[in-house]
């Protein structure tokens, strides 16, 4: 049984979406599908693992500390955090 789909918008670079089309074009797949398949594998990758145990030790650390956030605050507190270290890092790889 197959899960029902949302449509999203997502940005590529030009080399990236062709390579896309061109391995979905080459293996009877649709864009999508290889886009679906690409982030499924991310999902179980070591680095993928790696974000959600950092972004787990800082949700308890900020529910420890009691400061008051709730659990979406707390999230959201989060997803600026991670976003601002993968900014800095790309800083410093540039």
């Amino acid at each position: 049984m197959s899960m029902a789909r949302k449509k999203t918008t997502v940005y590529l670079e030009p080399d990236l979406l062709t390579a896309t089309k061109t391995l979905a074009a080459s293996s009877g797949r649709r864009e999508y599908e290889v886009i679906e398949d690409a982030l499924r594998v991310y999902m179980r990758s070591e680095e993928a693992a790696k974000s959600r145990q950092e972004l787990r030790a800082m949700l308890d650390r900020w529910t420890q500390a009691g400061d008051g956030l709730n659990e979406d605050e707390g999230l959201d507190l989060a997803t600026r955090e991670v976003h601002a270290y993968r900014r800095e890092q790309r800083e410093q790889h540039s």
